[in-house]
């Protein structure tokens, strides 16, 4: 290879966005170095309403399939399900193909939160997990990396920094200035001052919160909050928040030790989180004030906090089943307390709602936001955003993990403090950066939705979704006739049964015309001795469809079915 090859190989330096930009969650970039790639985060996101039947939403990997092994590693920021939840998948698709177990680098908690995963998708030994600490650096290939600490909603956050031939590149993970941390643990600001200090030439920043003016409180502020609802509490009380929140979880277990109570963990999730935070020392509690949950009802109410997952108003979490009165253990009555101490993912407003309208319908007393201040975000507002960019002075800049929106804010924000508009990049899923002397977009790449359905992983595309949609929206008639198989006579029915297009019972006129309909149809194609099912089932579409269209203005599924006899 000539020199000059040699120095562009050597130089070759991107960036590819694969999920996290231009939506909230599905955190996933690439860092290409040499010919290799550090994937930074791998996370997933959740269905919304216009994805009936979906569990899950991945990124799409397609832009890893021809060469998985160029993978150098992973890097995790922290180990909330948007940045983790989607390792496991890619190592159920990768890991056979891989020559060696795939390096991931992470801190403790983030890292015992993944193990777990790994190991109920079994596929732990295609990892390789390697624990960093914030302040300390690591390498793999090319990567040369440094762990800043920040602080977020979840214990162990870190950004990210790795040196590339043209300075250093930091992606931040999601991140906030708390200067008064539960643990004490602040975002480590000296450290982003040294990296400023030898240059950064590209700086990617979290924008979930650049709407959002001012500075975000503390999460000390909670802690009175909750321990006030608690001291005044008659019977039962019921914290709910993210099984990940380590220190809410330890601001409702001293809310619940200042008023006598002991704690039960409620959810798989909180469990988990709650069972590794312990081992790492991370979370405080002691073993005498902990019950188990089917032990809840042999105790006095008076004296029993439960810490318990669904805030999201998941349709068959803790919560959701304690507000339709469905939960084994824990049946809610007047004078109980419940404490939804969370934000609104966006996309779940409707399924909380509901679940916030069943609690008080079972007469508890139910604090949730925003009336009353029972949660603070975990992500930088816009004067900590803009903080952060003084304090970094980055070459390039690149907003990330948010909607087009939030992403655009803060690219106006980078703007009142100095950055220069032709040196700020608002990219989408699927674009390119490439890194040299200057930062430029290239070629976009395949970063569409992989669905997670059932065991299913992949076989749900936008077609399946869109006849998904369809069917909910104008819902399904199903037409059966039987056709002589020699002459294409009608021998029996039209049979029509419709699902979810018109009431049987009320609209008996239309379905009985439309059944005339298709008799008229196939005596038509009797008489040209059409035996052929596929003309006689587009026969029956055509003729029905255009019939609902003219009575109903809608268009449902209309699925023939023709039985030869």
């Amino acid at each position: 290879m000539s020199s000059r090859k040699r120095a562009k190989a050597r130089d070759d330096a991107r960036v590819v966005f694969l999920g996290g930009v231009g939506e909230v969650g599905r955190n996933m970039a690439c860092l290409e170095l040499d010919g290799r790639t550090l994937i930074i985060d791998c996370g997933l996101s959740f269905p919304h309403t216009e994805m009936p039947g979906i569990d899950l939403v991945l990124p799409d990997f397609e832009y890893l399939r021809p060469d998985p092994d160029r993978v150098q590693a992973i890097v995790l920021t922290h180990g909330h399900e948007d940045h983790i939840g989607a390792v496991p998948y890619l190592l159920r698709e990768f890991g056979e193909s891989l020559s060696e177990p795939l390096p991931i680098f992470g801190t403790s908690f983030t890292l015992a939160l993944l193990s777990n995963k790994l190991e109920e998708h079994k596929v732990a030994g295609y990892a390789d997990l390697r624990v960093v600490e914030a302040g300390g650096s690591a390498s793999s290939g090319p990567f040369e990396m440094r762990f800043l600490q920040v602080t977020h909603s979840i214990p162990e956050g870190v950004a990210v920094a790795v040196d590339t031939p043209f300075g250093t590149v930091i992606h931040s993970g999601d991140f906030r200035l708390d200067q008064t941390p539960l643990d004490g643990k602040a975002t480590d600001l000296q450290g982003f001052a040294s990296e400023a200090a030898k240059g950064v030439h590209l700086f990617m920043s979290d924008s979930t919160n650049s709407e959002d003016v001012g500075y975000i409180p503390s999460e000390r502020t909670v802690g009175p909050v909750l321990r006030d609802i608690v001291a005044k509490a008659k019977r039962l009380v019921v914290v709910a928040c993210f099984s990940s929140h380590i220190h809410r979880v330890q601001q409702a277990i001293d809310a619940a030790r200042e008023s006598g109570r002991v704690v039960a963990f409620l959810g798989r999730s909180m469990h988990q989180s709650t069972g590794a935070a312990r081992e790492l020392d991370i979370l405080d509690i002691d073993e005498r004030d902990v019950v188990m949950i089917e032990d809840v009802k042999k105790l006095d109410p008076r004296n029993v906090l439960i810490v318990s997952t669904g805030s999201q108003g998941e349709p068959l979490s803790a919560l959701s089943l304690m507000a339709a009165h469905e939960h084994k253990w824990v049946k809610l009555v007047p004078e109980d307390t419940v404490v939804l101490s969370s934000s609104l993912i966006p996309g779940n407003e409707p399924a909380i709602h509901r679940v916030v309208d069943g609690l008080y319908r079972t007469g508890a007393e139910v604090y949730h936001m925003p009336s009353d201040p029972v949660h603070v975000s975990g992500h930088a507002a816009s004067d900590e955003l803009q903080f952060m960019l003084n304090l970094v002075r980055p070459r390039w800049f690149i907003p990330i993990h948010g909607e087009r929106r939030h992403l655009s804010q803060h690219a106006r924000l980078a703007r009142d403090v100095g950055v220069p508009a032709e040196r700020i990049l608002v990219v989408e899923d699927g674009d390119t950066v490439e890194l040299g002397e200057t930062c430029r977009l290239g070629d976009r790449v395949p970063a569409g939705m992989t669905f997670v359905d059932g065991l299913g992983i992949g076989d749900v595309g936008e077609v399946v979704l869109r006849d998904r949609r369809k069917l909910s929206d104008d819902g399904i008639v199903v037409v059966t006739v039987a056709i002589d198989a020699h002459h294409g006579d009608l021998v029996s029915g039209p049979e029509i049964v419709n699902k979810g297009f018109v009431h049987a019972e009320s609209s008996g006129e239309i379905l009985e015309e439309a059944a005339e309909r298709v008799m008229l149809a196939l005596e038509g194609t009797s008489a040209d001795e059409v035996i052929d099912p596929g003309v006689l089932e587009q026969t029956i579409r055509k003729t029905l469809s255009k019939y609902f269209w003219e009575v109903t203005k809608r268009r449902p599924v209309i699925v023939p079915v023709i039985m030869e006899v």
